[in-house]
């Protein structure tokens, strides 16, 4: 592993720590109404591009972090659908 990848992995590491507390607030809470859904749609399809993007260049850490923080913005858009 380069520092460039250490780099990467650290970046995505703390994107992902940053949607922890929205996304444990609204499991518990099944509230979202001061959550934006257009700001969850438009993050949503940046990721997905960013994960494109990083296979198409080969970039593993740039693509496992961005399909973690998908995973976890997409489970904030969905209950921002179901209970919204």
């Amino acid at each position: 592993m380069t520092l460039i990848d250490i780099m990467g992995y650290t970046a995505g590491i703390l994107v992902v720590i940053s949607l922890l507390p929205q996304t444990i607030k609204s499991w518990k809470t099944k509230s979202t109404k001061d959550i934006s859904l257009r700001r969850y749609i438009i993050y949503c399809a940046g990721l997905v591009l960013w994960i494109g993007y990083a296979i198409i260049i080969e970039n593993g850490p740039v693509a496992l972090m961005n399909s973690v923080g998908l995973v976890l913005a997409l489970s904030i858009l969905y209950l921002k659908l179901r209970y919204g």
